[in-house]
């Protein structure tokens, strides 16, 4: 079957290239996203920080929740510390020569322009003790370590960006405010650099570092450095025994470079798992791509089947001889995929680093593994697509199979209808089960809808063709006369070929519709909510990264013209989220005030009841999962994995961009890492409001680290981060649309292309070019309108359903003007360029010479 399977492709030279290009561009995303996820899984902070330890000693850092025999593990924002008694027992460790605590926080020395200056790639600027220099190690290549409570060591880039060298004099902002440091050294990490790469480091006096952290004692990491002579190996292993059972865990190796980079081990984790979704649902979209093109590919030689058929070839012959070819077709594009996913990887890493959502770290990393994954995949995306698309061909006895070659009886077979309707059921099921969850899960659940109804709707796309062809069709003839009357015709006599073409412009419609919809819908959203739940006058905001001091909030109630001032504090706290623990946004407020600069939109209770201990304020989308309303109990934990038992004081709507939960700040204190605020909210008195503004001016020259920004200012910072954080769900939007458009190009190309002979005898009794060319404009209007109905009703979906997980009505409002016609322009300009392309090459040849090509056939 081989060889016979070789022999057609030779006189089928379109179909197979064109399945060839579906296959290898499905091939080639799979390859991309393998190699990103090697890439992430493989690299490191390029400099570790605990390089001159043997290991490193930290709390478990994740929440452990039973459940029956299952264990949930949780990411907590604020781990717990090592204590002081656990510090002096990793001490007593034979081999352990010292052991270092050490607890990072957030400092940021100021420029000449009092501008904060940041790490490099606009990494965190952290301060330590003087003692956690031996970790790395730094050296001071120009001074003293900081020894009185007004001096700091900085790093020799960062006293680069400053201007400032040994001696010099330099502002400093912490939690304790802005304050101005003497320069009493210069330092570099071992190796020579002039700074960790994406860290700026300032070290302090140990009395200082222990003020300005918090730490009182513990620490967040323990560096522990071996006795000469001592394995590094060797003295892990004794760590571990005497930490065991203690909630610690003992850190060697790339775990250990991690750990003392978290933003930059955070960023690769981000941008690793971005890429295993990407690559799922590029696979599943793949198989209806695959098999729409081999689909149209076995229906272009459906006389060759038959005429198989009635020679003696077997149903199982059949099958093996598409089997062969899509085994043919997966080998040939597996080599020049992953060749081709390399530079896409590429991209996409730049694309990542650029927006800073992947640190410099974040390499790409080639080897044989995306090659044979991405070939693995290709291989079974093939075989499971050829297998649907010659399922119906080789089944009919030989003499129904020459009947049905010359006139099909049936577009679709019952299992077909019956997979159709499970993906039809499935995605209205989840459809529904988004409207219960709500909130920006509800939202995410409308990908899996989609997909789903893709699904579906490529399956069904020949009954559908055949009920939406004619009224379309006899629409376009009644207009336009010969040309469109011959499109009408030929499109109702071709319903497979046409519903081929329509479902693969219903995929790209509907991945794009959704995109540009549910994602338009989320920040249009987002945006209402900020303005509606801020009723602040004047914010102030961090400059840079890292947060506002406490003494900036104390400085703002002192100015005239300011009638109430609250701080509000961004965390994360656990809650239980579709039935398991998860992490969601909190806040920390002052209940005393944070009613008179915020308007949470309250569907019962109120602020107020955060002076009661124990009781939180819940978001309606998290209330509404559970059934909550206010009086009802749950059990959360805090930032540092605290558990506790809280009563619902309010119920919110305006959670977007915000919390799901709502503490107030007395609450949270004792569990937080940082004594900095997110933002202080100003409300001035009646009429004070340009007294207001000039005395912020002259707060700023105080407070060099804030910037102030009026209520409309706040809203469009606040979308700007969203968008900055959405960048990585975008981007892999993008693809996919790619992906999904790529194929809607070769399907329509390879549906076109085919047509020789049909064109030739067309031609032969006297049909022009310019008149075949109109016929072939019309035939695709007429598919094209086909798949954007389909795809828009998809997309409308998706957006009844983003709408009703955020507002609790579903409703097609906030279709984004003019996006979205632009869009569905855009898709009938592809697919009218693809179509015409392939007629204008294929009407090139001359008649006679198509139609001896057919009868050599």
């Amino acid at each position: 079957m081989l060889r016979l399977a070789l022999g057609t492709i030779r006189t089928r030279k379109i179909g197979f290239f064109g399945s060839l290009a579906a296959v290898l561009v499905a091939v080639t995303l799979v390859a991309a996203c393998v190699t990103m996820i090697q890439s992430g899984v493989r690299a490191t902070p390029a400099v570790d920080r605990f390089g001159a330890t043997a290991a490193v000693v930290r709390a478990d850092p994740n929440l452990r929740v039973r459940s029956g025999e299952d264990e949930e593990v949780v990411p907590l924002k604020a781990p717990p510390r090592l204590t002081a008694e656990r510090l002096a027992t990793l001490r007593a460790v034979p081999g352990v020569a010292a052991v270092v605590g050490d607890t990072p926080f957030n400092a940021q020395a100021l420029g000449e322009d009092g501008e904060p200056l940041s790490g490099g790639g606009g990494g965190p600027s952290l301060g330590h003790g003087w003692q956690a220099a031996r970790l790395t190690p730094f050296t001071l290549s120009a001074g003293r370590a900081p020894v009185t409570g007004t001096e700091v060591a900085i790093d020799a880039d960062l006293a680069r960006r400053a201007s400032v060298r040994s001696g010099s004099r330099i502002r400093v902002v912490t939690a304790a405010g802005t304050r101005p440091f003497t320069v009493s050294g210069i330092v570099r990490p071992r190796g020579g650099r002039a700074a960790l790469p994406s860290q700026a480091t300032l070290f302090f006096a140990e009395a200082t570092a222990a003020r300005l952290s918090g730490a009182g004692g513990t620490a967040d990491v323990a560096g522990v450095i071996a006795r000469p002579g001592i394995p590094a190996a060797e003295l892990a292993g004794r760590l571990r025994a005497a930490v065991r059972g203690t909630g610690q865990e003992v850190l060697t190796g790339d775990e250990r470079a991690r750990a003392g980079a978290p933003e930059t081990a955070e960023k690769l984790e981000y941008s690793t798992l971005l890429f295993g979704p990407m690559a799922g649902i590029g696979g599943f979209l793949a198989v209806f791509v695959i098999g729409g093109t081999l689909g149209l590919s076995v229906l272009q030689r459906r006389r060759e089947i038959a005429l198989l058929r009635a020679i003696g070839a077997t149903s199982g012959q059949i099958r093996r001889m598409i089997a062969a070819e899509a085994v043919v077709l997966a080998l040939l594009a597996a080599p020049p995929g992953y060749l081709l996913g390399i530079p896409l990887a590429r991209l996409l890493r730049g694309l990542l680093v650029d927006r800073g959502l992947a640190p410099p770290e974040f390499a790409v990393v080639t080897g044989p593994l995306p090659l044979l994954v991405a070939g693995a995949a290709g291989l079974v995306l093939t075989l499971l697509s050829a297998f649907t698309a010659v399922r119906q061909a080789s089944r009919f006895r030989p003499a129904e199979a020459l009947q049905e070659a010359a006139r099909p009886r049936r577009l679709v077979t019952v299992p077909r209808v019956l997979l159709a309707l499970t993906m039809l059921g499935g995605g209205l099921a989840i459809l529904m089960l988004s409207q219960h969850v709500g909130g920006q899960v509800g939202v995410a659940f409308q990908a899996l809808v989609v997909m789903l109804l893709m699904g579906a709707a490529a399956l069904l796309a020949p009954p559908a063709t055949r009920l939406l062809e004619p009224p379309i069709g006899a629409a376009i003839g009644a207009v336009t006369r010969t040309t469109g009357w011959l499109a009408h015709a030929g499109s109702a006599a071709a319903v497979r070929r046409v519903s081929a073409a329509a479902a693969a412009i219903l995929i790209s419609v509907a991945m794009a519709g959704y995109a540009l919809l549910v994602t338009a819908v989320l920040d249009d959203t987002t945006a209402a909510q900020g303005r509606e739940r801020v009723v602040a006058d004047r914010i102030l905001l961090p400059r840079a990264g890292g947060g506002l001091p406490a003494e900036a909030a104390e400085a703002a109630r002192r100015l005239p013209g300011a009638e109430t001032v609250s701080a509000v504090r961004g965390t994360e706290v656990v809650s239980y989220v579709l039935g398991t623990p998860d992490t969601l946004p909190a806040q920390a407020v002052d209940p005393a005030t944070a009613g008179r600069v915020l308007d949470l939109g309250f569907r019962e209770g109120s602020l107020e009841s955060l002076r009661t201990p124990g009781t939180v304020l819940v978001s309606r989308t998290h209330a509404g999962e559970h059934g909550w309303h206010v009086g009802s109990r749950f059990r959360g934990w805090l930032p540092d994995g605290t558990p506790a038992d809280l009563r619902v004081g309010g119920i919110f709507d305006r959670s977007l961009g915000f919390a799901d939960i709502v503490f107030s700040e007395t609450a949270l204190a004792a569990h937080m890492r940082t004594d900095m605020d997110d933002a202080v909210l100003i409300r001035a008195r009646p009429g004070a409001t340009a007294e207001l503004d000039r005395a912020l001016r002259a707060l700023r020259r105080d407070q060099p680290a804030v910037r102030v920004v009026d209520r409309a200012g706040y809203g469009d910072a606040a979308h700007t981060s969203i968008q900055q954080n959405s960048f990585g769900t975008y981007l892999v939007l993008a693809v996919l649309v790619s992906f999904s458009a790529v194929s809607l190009v070769n399907t329509l190309v390879m549906g076109t292309a085919a047509r020789v002979r049909e064109f030739a005898l067309l031609r032969a009794v006297g049909a022009g070019r310019r008149q075949l060319i109109r016929m072939i404009t019309w035939e695709t209007v007429i598919t094209t309108v086909i798949g954007v109905l389909g795809g828009s009703a998809i997309a409308c979906v998706a957006l009844a359903g983003a709408n009703g997980a955020l507002s609790g009505t579903m409703r097609l409002t906030g279709l984004p003007l003019p996006q979205y016609p632009l869009l569905l322009a855009g898709v009938a300009a592809m697919s009218l360029a693809a179509s015409l392309a392939a007629s204008v090459l294929v009407l090139g040849a001359r008649p006679i010479d198509a139609l001896r090509g057919g009868a050599r056939e």
